[in-house]
């Protein structure tokens, strides 16, 4: 790679590493300034409805977009390795950044939760999940990536059995739900499902300095 080009993908991958930071900290900034509203207990669609619902859905979309950066590094920095898997994989990051503008345009609301739901939770949720996969299978075959392969297999089974206990956490008919956890899950769920973004694209972005 020419060295602009070098610059330009660690910069997209740099995009990868802040995105999930940036969504924890945004949502834990909103539910602290809206009155009344319990993390513990409330998950974090419900914070892009109502009072100051304008800071929860500007930081879905600013994750969107930094993930759409993501997916370009992504794409860049594997495709001699990888060929089109590489396409593959920024495909499905691309595809999180759909629903996420998705959970914007049609907010929980009762009128529209359903579809916040299939694109807020099961598509932004799902690409992650399968991008975990993907990368489980494909970073076998980067040079030095054996670990992050695996990491990424363990950190889809992760986000698959928390996506399930979140589940069945918001359902009001749960004993989850009724203990009062649920926006609690809800969070370690977002936690484990993003937090691959970060840490592939940090190991991708020093793979990439280390050239």
């Amino acid at each position: 790679m020419r060295r602009s080009t070098v610059d330009m993908t660690r910069a997209l991958l740099a995009a990868g590493v802040a995105a999930p930071v940036l969504f924890v900290v945004g949502f834990t900034v909103a539910g602290l300034v809206r009155p009344g509203y319990s993390a513990m207990r409330s998950a974090v669609s419900d914070l892009g409805v109502g009072q100051n619902a304008w800071l929860q859905n500007a930081n879905f979309l600013l994750f969107a977009m930094l993930l759409i950066g993501y997916a370009v590094g992504y794409r860049r920095a594997l495709t001699q390795d990888l060929g089109r898997s590489a396409t593959t994989g920024a495909v499905l990051i691309g595809c999180a950044s759909i629903g996420l503008v998705g959970a914007v345009v049609f907010p929980a609301t009762p009128a529209t939760g359903l579809l916040h739901f299939l694109l807020g939770f099961l598509i932004v949720l799902g690409a992650a999940m399968a991008a975990a996969f993907h990368g489980g299978r494909v970073f076998r075959h980067v040079p030095g990536g054996r670990g992050l392969a695996r990491y990424s297999t363990w950190s889809g089974i992760a986000a698959v059995a928390m996506f399930v206990v979140t589940f069945v956490a918001l359902n009001p008919a749960s004993p989850l739900e009724r203990a009062g956890v649920g926006g609690l899950i809800n969070r370690i769920l977002a936690i484990v499902a993003f937090s691959w973004y970060g840490i592939t694209a940090w190991w991708l972005r020093r793979r990439l300095s280390a050239r």
